[in-house]
C-alpha cells in the first residue's frame, strides 16, 4: 500500500451500489420480493356483462325456432292439416277388364276340399241288381258287360264277385297286398232300374258307381267314418276311341295301422258308352305299393271295348 506524498490529501472515492448483497450474479432477485398471486371474485361489472350476453344469445335462439316453427307451420304442417284426403295417393280406377277371376283348383287338396261328390254316404239307393255271367276272356285277360282289360305281371290272384250296385256280368281279378287285403278291379255292363230313372249318364252314373264302390264294397272299414280324400278328379276321358268318364281319389286310413304295408287306397270308377249300353270299371288299388299303382295305370292304358 501507498503512502501520503506532499501531504495532499486525496480524493474520496465515489460511492457505488452493492449488488452483491442481492444477487451473486449482479441481478435483483424477483422470486424473493413476489410472492403467489391470488386473483379476487369478479367485480359487478363484469358479472353484468357476463349475464347480459348470456341473455341474449337465449334470445337469439328462441327467435331462430319462432321462425322455423311459422315456416313449417305455412308450408308442410298446413297442407297435410288442410287436405284429409290428399289426391297424390289415390289409386287407378278398378276394372276386371284384362283381369281373370281366381278358382281354386278341386285337384289341389291344399287349397280346396274334395267336392261333395266324395263323400262317405253315396248319394243313390246303390241298388244291386241281379248279376248275369260275364262273358268268358282269353287268357290273361279279364272281360265284363263290354270292356276288356289285360291283367298286368303279378295279377291273377282271381276274384269272385257275388254283387255290385249297378253292375251286372261282372268279372274281376285282384294282386294281394297283404293277408286278406286286395287290389281289385272289375267290369261290369252298367244297369240302373227304371224306378231310380234309369241309366242316367257317363258323369252321374260314375259318381254313384264310385260312392256306392267305396262305401259297401268292405273298403270303408278300412278307411274310417272320416277318411282324409286327396288326388280326386271327376272328368271326361276316352278308352278305346269311345267317350268316357273317369271318378277316382285316394282314401287314406283313419287309422294307419290297420294294414302293415299300405294305408291308402285309390278307388276308381269309369263309365263307358259301349255299343250294346254303358260298361263300366270300378274297384281300388293300393296307393302307396308304387308296383300296384302302376298296375292300375297299365290296366287303364289297356282297357278296350268288345261287344
Amino acid at each position: 500500500m501507498g503512502t501520503e506524498s506532499g501531504g495532499e490529501q486525496q480524493p474520496e472515492e465515489s460511492s457505488l451500489p452493492d449488488f452483491s448483497a442481492q444477487s451473486s450474479d449482479g441481478l435483483p432477485d424477483f422470486d424473493s420480493s413476489q410472492g403467489p398471486v391470488t386473483l379476487g371474485a369478479p367485480c359487478d361489472r363484469a358479472l353484468r356483462r357476463s349475464r347480459t350476453t348470456m341473455l341474449a344469445v337465449i334470445g337469439s335462439a328462441v327467435v331462430v325456432l319462432a321462425v322455423v316453427a311459422l315456416v313449417l307451420s305455412q308450408t308442410v304442417f298446413r297442407s297435410v292439416l288442410a287436405d284429409p284426403d290428399p289426391t297424390a295417393y289415390q289409386t287407378g280406377e278398378r276394372s276386371a277388364k284384362g283381369q281373370s277371376e281366381y278358382v281354386p283348383d278341386p285337384q289341389d287338396p291344399d287349397i280346396a276340399p274334395p267336392p261333395p261328390i266324395f263323400t262317405q254316404a253315396p248319394t243313390t239307393e246303390c241298388t244291386v241288381p241281379l248279376n248275369a255271367d260275364s262273358p268268358p276272356a282269353e287268357p290273361g285277360k279279364v272281360r265284363g258287360g263290354g270292356l276288356e282289360y289285360t291283367n298286368p305281371p303279378g295279377w291273377g290272384d282271381g276274384w269272385v264277385v257275388s254283387s255290385l250296385p249297378y253292375l251286372t256280368e261282372v268279372g274281376a281279378d285282384s294282386r294281394q297286398v297283404e293277408g286278406g287285403w286286395f287290389s281289385v278291379l272289375n267290369l261290369g255292363r252298367v244297369s240302373f232300374p227304371e224306378d231310380e230313372g234309369g241309366y242316367p249318364g257317363l258323369e252321374p252314373a260314375a259318381v254313384a258307381i264310385f260312392q256306392c264302390y267305396a262305401t259297401t264294397s268292405g273298403v270303408l272299414s278300412h278307411f274310417g267314418e272320416h277318411p282324409e280324400v286327396t288326388d280326386y278328379r271327376s272328368e271326361v276321358m276316352s278308352v278305346d276311341g269311345t267317350a268316357a268318364w273317369i271318378v277316382q281319389a285316394t282314401y287314406h286310413f283313419e287309422d294307419p295301422s290297420v294294414l302293415e304295408s299300405s294305408s291308402a287306397s285309390v278307388v276308381t270308377s269309369i263309365v263307358v258308352e259301349t255299343p250294346n249300353g254303358p260298361s263300366a270299371l270300378t274297384g281300388d288299388v293300393a296307393a302307396d305299393q308304387p308296383e300296384h299303382a302302376q298296375n292300375l295305370e297299365d290296366i287303364i292304358a289297356s282297357l278296350a271295348v268288345v261287344e
